[in-house]
């Protein structure tokens, strides 16, 4: 895995890249049960209810697990991407199951460092939070702010807080 220091290099490389509203639909973050954690709609046309983003998280927990049974590789982790016409789903999974995963418009790129950076960012402010209880949904505050930044691609984020 990837250093916090090499990932901000990495978001530095790519200046010119935008991960601006109009490109992340969504991002969800589900438990290793299957249940959605988190769920945040960055500006999509159509808003989902919160039944959708549940049906939308557990649909992707169960695909991902039928994927890694019926994988022909061995020590496959599942499905990494999802490519449809109207829509990319990129995904990463901790090594504790959890799982992260965004919707984006087709072709954009870097969504993997984006993912493993949000992790990061659940590491260090959802885990570490004395008051957050595991496989709970997530209402952090820092969190929130530290993910917009990420999202928003504003350097300040990836520079050092």
């Amino acid at each position: 895995m990837a250093s916090r220091s090499q990932l901000r290099l990495i978001f530095m490389q790519f200046s010119s890249i935008t991960f601006g509203m109009a490109a992340i639909y969504s991002l969800y973050i589900i438990n290793k049960s299957g249940g959605l954690i988190y769920y945040k709609d960055y500006g999509s046309s159509g808003r989902m209810d919160t039944n959708d983003s549940l049906r939308v998280a557990s649909l992707w927990h169960s695909m991902h697990a039928i994927s890694q049974q019926l994988s022909p590789v061995s020590g496959c982790t599942g499905i990494e991407l999802l490519q449809a016409d109207t829509f990319d789903l990129h995904c990463f999974q901790s090594l504790t199951g959890t799982k992260f995963f965004v919707v984006c418009e087709p072709g954009t790129q870097h969504m993997e460092s984006l993912l493993k950076f949000s992790y990061e960012l659940y590491t260090d402010y959802v885990l570490k939070n004395p008051f957050y209880e595991m496989e709970m949904p997530i209402r952090c505050e820092l969190f929130d702010i530290n993910l917009a930044q990420a999202v928003q691609k504003d350097r300040v984020a990836f520079l050092g807080r």
